[in-house]
């Protein structure tokens, strides 16, 4: 990707109500973007055997193009049972001296294959190395409505203005070559089409500068699903891409699961992926990847992390982008837009992670444009990142070593999987360790890098069983699990940190004060405190140098709503667990929660049940879908 056009500007074309026992607590916040963590399953699909009724995953015979690797497509990474000779050659010998090897232990269970996830992990996060974006990473125009949506469908084909019921917008879509590569199967024209959306960077400057926004619909695969109502997808971060990952991933063969047999529209939010301008800032990838493998300090990491988000700055605005136009409120206007500009009167509105802070402005804003919400892995509009982010994480961990205790197996295998987690956190930040990844070759391996990867780790339903293991194999000197995924979770360059900063900067860090948190960080064990405030400290400089306003605080103010929602929320999700749902279904009088065991951030299609719960909300709105399949689902089948 350039760091600051868009395909379409180089002409480029494509080819033609569970319950849970959740504290009370505010574990609530979702994932930034930033330099060493990124968050890498916003949305995960089956990665495992599909249960009988499910669509089966789309296992490629070849690599597809895509971001992450020269390939697109999911890899599955299968390792021996038996991995004789570890640590491998590969590996480098840290300067700390390791126990000879892991305890013997009979296993139940074969183990899993380590799968590395290429495609659909839709946003970045970071942890320690660059801020709390590096640590994992409006006027109001209408008061809250709680009237009820207008029963409609959607226009059958929803590719020109007029197709359906027009509000009145600004907005101008045109139709246009996709660029990107569809996945097997599908044909532009006939089951895709693509194009972009025009509209006013700046609202408040209605002659000012337009913006363009790359948007991708797949038609429904029948004329029965073309006239119900379309399911439009908003992706997380703030910061995303999405036409890249989630729009080159869907194939004939997973079509139906991953549309849910809808028309199904996507689009790249204002700054991100494909649409233009971009506000990805490929400086900090570069200061990324050249400091990966080096043993720097919190001050010589921070001055370069810095330097670098200066440098994206004064680039972007030389360019004449608005930093201050690239908001929560300005993206639901934008959906608005689009939804009319394509021709239809309302959409079932789908979220995940900051996609549901989206879509809870666009509740507030625009209620009359939506039919019914599903909030997968929820963030409020009240909470705040910052604030909230040391509790979400120590929770996360807990949950880890709790969920090992109460299984059998795990409990037997690793019977201090606590202790050893947090004496490798002081072990590798004394003694760091050099790994070689599988793509990004060495990378130095500190205590705070280590407990990254595990965070980021429980992102990824599949990854949760594998962790007890790999940190029990790391503990001795075994580095093969990490450098099998450290890469693709902490440094994939998919994020846009210009538009993460704009939103966060302005609509979380505006609120909050350097005491709150220096604060903030007591909710952590002490072996976790030095790196998390270094990053909130980090982030707090970069917001100041960001300098964007504040979002009013109505905005910051719960969303009040009587439209029908289902919010979904993952047992073991690191960064939006169960709590944020619960604050968010307060004030949310028609919703459904719904609470997946073993389940990590990010939902939809991580089993068959997830999509099953949610075809039938779609189907009625109005009615409670049944539970009776989660009371099937299993705890993480530890290994």
């Amino acid at each position: 990707m350039a760091e600051h056009t868009s395909p379409f500007d180089q002409g480029s074309a494509g080819a033609p109500g569970g319950s849970s026992d959740v504290p009370e607590s505010p574990y609530y916040e979702y994932a930034p973007p930033g330099l060493r963590y990124q968050e890498r399953n916003d949305m995960i699909y089956p990665l495992s055997q599909p249960e009988a009724s499910a669509s089966p995953p789309f296992t490629p015979t070849a690599p597809a193009a895509g971001p992450y690797t020269s390939g697109g497509a999911e890899i599955t990474v299968a390792r021996p049972a038996s991995r004789p000779g570890w640590p491998p050659s590969s590996v480098e010998p840290g300067v700390g001296t390791a126990p000879a090897a892991p305890p013997t232990t009979v296993s139940r269970r074969s183990p899993a294959p380590w799968r590395l996830i290429l495609v659909i992990l839709l946003v970045a996060l970071v942890l320690f190395a660059g801020g709390v974006a590096a640590y994992l990473v409006l006027a109001i125009r209408a008061e809250s409505n709680t009237t009820g949506a207008q029963p409609t469908g959607g226009a059958k084909v929803a590719v020109t203005p007029g197709a359906g019921t027009q509000a009145a917008t600004t907005a101008n879509f045109h139709q246009g070559p996709c660029p990107f590569q569809p996945g097997a199967g599908i044909v532009q024209g006939r089951d895709l089409i693509c194009g972009t959306l025009t509209v006013p960077e700046d609202r408040s400057q209605p002659q000012g500068n337009t913006i363009r926004l790359a948007v991708a619909i797949f038609k429904a695969a029948t004329p029965q699903a073309a006239d119900a109502t379309p399911f439009l997808y908003l992706s997380g971060g703030p910061g995303g891409a999405t036409l890249s990952d989630l729009g080159s991933y869907i194939n004939q063969v997973n079509r139906q699961a991953v549309t849910l047999g809808r028309t199904f529209i996507l689009f790249d939010q204002r700054g991100t992926g494909y649409s233009s301008p971009s506000l990805y800032c490929g400086e900090v990838d570069r200061f990324n990847q050249q400091t990966k493998d080096e043993n720097l300090s919190h001050q010589a990491n921070d001055a370069g992390y810095l330097q670098a988000m200066r440098s994206c700055r004064d680039r972007l605005t030389a360019e004449g982008v608005h930093l201050s136009a690239y908001t929560t409120i300005e993206d639901a206007q934008d959906v608005h837009d689009l939804i009319h500009a394509l021709g239809y009167r309302q959409v079932d509105l789908y979220g995940v992670s900051y996609g549901t802070r989206l879509a809870l402005t666009v509740m507030r804003l625009f209620p009359q444009d939506l039919r019914s919400v599903i909030l997968d892995s929820t963030v409020p509009t009240q909470s705040n990142l910052f604030t909230t982010l040391s509790a979400s994480m120590q929770h996360a961990f807990d949950t880890l070593f709790k969920g090992c205790q109460a299984d059998p197996f795990c409990r037997e295998s690793y019977p201090n999987l606590q202790t050893t987690f947090y004496r490798l956190v002081n072990r590798l930040n004394a003694h760091p360790v050099t790994i070689n990844d599988l793509r990004y070759g060495p990378i130095l391996l500190t205590g705070d890098g280590f407990a990254q990867w595990v965070f980021a780790s429980l992102y990824v339903t599949s990854f949760i069983p594998e962790l007890p293991r790999a940190i029990s194999e790391i503990d001795h000197g075994q580095y093969t699990l990490i450098a099998e995924t450290y890469g693709e979770l902490l440094l994939a360059q998919d994020i846009s940190y210009g538009m993460y900063y704009s939103v966060e900067c302005g609509e979380d860090m505006r609120y909050t004060s350097l005491q709150e948190l220096d604060r903030s960080v007591s909710a952590l064990r002490p072996e976790l405190q030095p790196g998390m405030l270094d990053s909130l400290e980090l982030d707090y400089r970069v917001c100041q140098l960001w300098n964007v306003p504040s979002v009013p605080p109505e905005q910051k103010q719960p969303v009040t709503s009587s439209l029908p929602t289902l919010i979904l929320s993952g047992e073991y999700d690191p960064i939006t667990p169960t709590s944020n749902a619960l604050l968010a279904q307060k004030t949310l009088s028609h919703s459904y929660l719904f609470v997946f065991p073993g389940t990590g951030h990010g939902v939809f299609l991580t089993s068959t049940c997830a999509n099953l719960i949610m075809s039938q909300f779609l189907a009625d709105p109005e009615v409670q879908p049944s539970n009776s399949c989660i009371s099937s689902m299993e705890e993480p089948n530890f290994i």
